[in-house]
């Protein structure tokens, strides 16, 4: 057999099959690319659905600020980086205003933010002793803070011991702000390592044959599990 028979054999072979089977191979060849080009397809829509908003935004003008400012000091100034995040996956512009250590600093803070935010204001500050002014008139400051802004303000409560009790929160609910209390999904802050039953986006625990579950919180505050329930119901609420 010369080189050349064997360059050409291929063709020989495929000469040599039936004109139907030929047809038919290349048939199939194009349903299988077709059927690929069309997975690819979807893959990319669905891709571009989801990530969309996050991409292009809400339609709110970047140029004036971000949709959402977050003050939040304490537990909530652990889950940065899951609220923020959250809020962004889901278009809105969002930004960290600061972590205040009570309430008394936070009032000081929204005084002086720098960043106006069109859509809403996240707050939260740790339930500690302080005797910079009452109560009432801390909150007083809180809301002439926000009010210039037009925008809805939401306290995020059931973090950190006591603080839903705190009485800036009290006075803050008496002067109609939106409460976000994530505690049904968290559960109570003095129940530590306690397992809780999955929810479709967590990462789960399986072990033998339970459902899975994952720990919310644990001797030092918020997990990454706990931080994710928070945001999603911060998020939640702020649509």
């Amino acid at each position: 057999m010369t080189v050349a028979d064997q360059w050409y054999f291929p063709v020989a072979v495929e000469e040599s099959l039936p004109r139907s089977e030929t047809v038919t191979a290349r048939s199939h060849g194009r349903r299988g690319v077709r059927a690929t080009s069309l997975v690819l397809g979807a893959v990319l829509i669905v891709s571009l659905y989801w990530w969309w908003p996050g991409i292009m935004g809400r339609g709110e003008n970047h140029d004036s600020g971000p949709a959402v400012v977050v003050v939040g000091g304490g537990q909530l100034s652990r889950s940065e980086e899951k609220v923020l995040r959250r809020l962004r996956e889901e278009g809105y512009s969002a930004t960290w205003g600061g972590s205040p250590a009570d309430w008394c600093e936070l009032s000081e803070m929204i005084t002086v933010l720098g960043t106006i935010p069109t859509r809403a204001v996240v707050l939260y500050a740790p339930s500690v002793p302080s005797d910079c002014d009452e109560a009432s008139v801390v909150a007083d400051r809180v809301i002439d803070g926000v009010e210039t802004m037009d925008v809805r303000v939401l306290v995020v409560v059931g973090l950190e011991g006591g603080d839903r009790d705190d009485p800036v929160v009290r006075a803050l609910i008496d002067r109609g702000v939106t409460i976000v209390d994530p505690t049904s999904l968290i559960g109570e802050p003095t129940v530590v390592r306690e397992r809780v039953d999955c929810l479709w986006w967590d990462d789960c625990v399986f072990e033998g044959v339970n459902p899975g579950y994952v720990i919310v919180r644990d001797e030092n505050g918020l997990t990454a599990a706990g931080q994710q329930r928070v945001a999603r119901l911060i998020v939640a609420t702020v649509q």
